[in-house]
């Protein structure tokens, strides 16, 4: 008769843990399909901030999943005998204990929270943070996750993040820094920096991406060979890198056209007629 009555709670017991995993998930489904519909729906309303809303979407999904996940780890422990009540009232002193053991964590969740709610970076961001540059591809609330140019993942702890440096915040500065050969004048070199800047405001993409044109800003460098030009121009967010390197090509294409060396030195080298 007992062993008959163990079997049965036992079964009981199998039927109750497979029902509270299956309802566990299929809660966890629902909660996160109502966020993602939520978010999608704020996204239509506000294009612009879509990045954002796509971090605080998985942040708080992230929250979502490890509040059910206790829930049901302690339902667990309570049929399994073990008295849960005895563990929450000495949560407040095992977290104490808990607290000097694991400091970088708790740093890293009450960092990531901050970035969050700062709204400091967002998904797709190019930022450079903890010694990397990349593409951001998560924010959450302990890691942070960056791709770099070479395709590597990097997987940062918040707390590592000290300084953030954000290329997607708003307009940025383009400059581009060249040589020219001394018998060259300064007003050769600002005709052909409007050249460039003509040909750059008329190239396919380009067209509504300059704040401020291209322009010359001054001779940056003198060395016994040459002089050194900086030229610069304020464009939409995450175009800075395309428009120094078509900046750099569309100078060398006018340079090539009008005979122009970058020093004295290598225009005599080039003039040079060598006898065998």
């Amino acid at each position: 008769m007992f062993n008959e009555l163990l079997r049965n709670q036992i079964a009981k017991n199998l039927i109750l843990l497979v029902l509270l995993i299956v309802g566990g998930k299929i809660i966890l489904n629902f909660l996160k399909n109502l966020i993602n519909r939520y978010f999608k729906e704020n996204q239509k309303r506000n294009p612009l901030n879509s990045s954002k809303l796509e971090t605080l979407s998985k942040a708080l999904s992230s929250v979502v999943r490890f509040i059910i996940g206790f829930i049901i780890v302690i339902i667990i422990l309570d049929m399994l005998g073990i008295n849960t009540k005895s563990i929450l009232a000495t949560a407040g002193i095992g977290g104490i204990a808990i607290a000097f053991g694991a400091q970088t964590i708790i740093q890293d969740f009450i960092k990531g929270m901050f970035i969050i709610i700062d709204d400091v970076i967002r998904v797709g961001d190019l930022v450079e943070c903890a010694g990397i540059k990349g593409t951001v591809e998560v924010v959450g609330l302990r890691l942070t996750k960056i791709r770099d140019y070479y395709g590597a993942l990097h997987i940062i702890p918040n707390s590592q993040i000290n300084s953030i440096k954000n290329y997607n915040r708003g307009p940025q500065r383009a400059e581009v820094i060249f040589s020219v050969s001394y018998d060259t004048s300064i007003d050769e070199v600002k005709e052909i920096v409007e050249k460039v800047s003509e040909r750059l405001l008329n190239l396919e993409g380009f067209q509504n991406i300059f704040v401020e044109k291209l322009s010359f800003l001054g001779v940056e460098d003198m060395s016994d060979l040459s002089f050194k030009v900086i030229v610069t121009s304020l464009v939409a967010e995450d175009m800075q890198f395309e428009v120094r390197r078509r900046s750099r090509e569309l100078i060398k294409d006018e340079f090539d056209k009008r005979g122009i060396q970058a020093s004295v030195l290598e225009k005599k080298w080039k003039n040079t007629k060598w006898m065998i």
